[in-house]
């Protein structure tokens, strides 16, 4: 793929944007400058970003009525993931194929989010609850997520 593909490739040296551009392709979806942006970002910061952080960090590229529509979007192609922080803003995180299942922590003092990953045994231990809370309920439950609380030490990258 050329530069003049992404129209912002310009602007992007580290080539986010080609990337941005590639996954888009792969999944037969419009290329517009907006997504482009979105996830360009995305792909650089490589973790959860709220709607708040996003609209910072793109330093005006965005409107915040076009980042709800994109991010709509970009949900409905199963781009991203949307979830809730504790203060209840939307979070949103990149769908990558090579991500395994994982959970976050949530510091409460400066707002970092931290993906995390638990045992095999202890992801295979929820769901053996599941299923008996399933079977048990007559409820269907379509996935499920851990999300610990605390406060950065003073080794966490997002603190740093």
């Amino acid at each position: 793929m050329n530069n003049t593909t992404c129209s912002l490739a310009r602007k992007d040296p580290e080539h986010y944007c080609i990337d941005s551009c590639k996954l888009l392709n792969s999944k037969n979806i419009s290329i517009t400058n907006p997504r482009l942006i979105l996830l360009s970002l995305l792909i650089k910061e490589d973790k959860p970003l709220t709607v708040d952080q996003i609209l910072s960090l793109t330093k005006g590229d965005l409107a915040q009525s076009t980042l709800y529509r994109v991010l709509s979007d970009l949900k409905e192609f199963g781009l991203i993931t949307e979830f809730r922080n504790p203060e209840n803003s939307i979070v949103v995180e990149l769908n990558n194929a090579e991500a395994e299942h994982h959970h976050h922590i949530f510091c409460e003092s400066c707002g970092g989010i931290t993906d995390i990953s638990l045992s095999d045994n202890l992801e295979r231990l929820i769901e053996e609850e599941i299923s008996e809370i399933q079977k048990n309920l007559n409820v269907s439950i379509r996935e499920h997520a851990l999300e610990l609380y605390g406060t950065c030490g003073e080794e966490c990258r997002v603190c740093e």
